[in-house]
């Protein structure tokens, strides 16, 4: 099948597939550029300069290189990625933590540089991409363009509830704070190699529950990833922070500074009760709305 934009992209094989849609390898008729192809299906309320937010600039982002229309789909042409992160995790199980801090340093350096110009929404393993030894995100547009729109329909395409934070579980709108707490999902997971939640019942989980603590980890690590799961959106660390803290961890730390880590890790563990406590009363009242 081909498909005409700027160029003519002759699709290959399908790459992957999910909510918003499906990827494909795809070559340029010339056979010069080699590309991954996402269509999406069009989204009853659907605004369609909503789908392609300009992020050019940004840190850590898989780049669009053109974007159209194809019958009645959107189209997204992006660098063909050497592989997801998801793929990765299944290659290798759980990472050590100094590779863990590398990635997690890749991600949160394209989040802290988009916070004021657009929320995630779907952060999750699938998304990051391996492209030219940095871990990318992708998907920024078809995000965007879900957030932005208030059809039902549209929601469906946007809904990954292993990584979706508290909030979005009780229908309040995303924010920055929504993908730091999918941060410490994703976190939890590259260190571990299991999510936090087993996923049984996933609203109740996110919502009252709160995340086992991580083990055989520097207490700075163990803090933050805490910290990123903390049910209240206010209390979860900026990107910015984030990276900020990701820098001390490996370094040899004195006495003074083990103790004071211990003490933030301690405060980090009670407040989480705290709010997994406060979230489960506030949930009771509502009568467990569920979506």
């Amino acid at each position: 099948m081909e498909i005409e934009l700027k160029q003519i992209w002759t699709l290959g094989s399908q790459l992957g597939s999910g909510g918003f849609g499906r990827v494909f390898e795809a070559e340029s008729k010339n056979g010069y550029v080699k590309a991954a192809i996402k269509l999406i299906p069009k989204a009853p309320g659907s605004d369609r300069e909503l789908l392609f937010e300009d992020l050019s600039g940004v840190r850590n982002i898989v780049p669009i290189i053109e974007s159209g229309e194809f019958e009645n789909q959107w189209v997204l042409v992006m660098p063909l990625a050497e592989k997801s992160l998801r793929d990765y995790l299944r290659e290798k199980g759980k990472l050590p933590v100094s590779e863990a801090v590398s990635i997690l340093s890749d991600i949160a350096t394209a989040l802290s540089d988009i916070q004021v110009k657009v929320v995630h929404r779907d952060l999750k393993p699938e998304n990051i991409l391996l492209l030219n030894g940095q871990w990318c995100i992708s998907d920024f547009g078809i995000s965007r363009y879900a957030e932005a729109s208030t059809a039902v329909d549209t929601h469906k395409y946007s809904w990954t509830g292993a990584y979706n934070a508290p909030e979005r579980w009780q229908h309040h709108r995303a924010t920055s704070a929504s993908d730091m707490y999918s941060m410490g999902v994703i976190a939890f997971e590259l260190i571990t190699g299991e999510r936090p939640f087993p996923g049984i019942d996933p609203r109740q989980e996110h919502l009252t529950q709160k995340p086992p603590q991580l083990t055989d980890c520097p207490p700075l690590l163990t803090a933050l990833v805490a910290q990123c799961l903390l049910k209240a959106p206010q209390a979860r660390p900026l990107a910015k922070d984030f990276i900020s803290r990701l820098g001390p961890i490996l370094r040899p730390s004195s006495g003074g500074a083990s103790l004071l880590q211990s003490a933030n890790l301690a405060q980090s563990h009670e407040q989480a009760s705290e709010m997994a406590q406060r979230s489960a009363v506030e949930d009771e009242k509502r009568g467990g709305e569920r979506l």
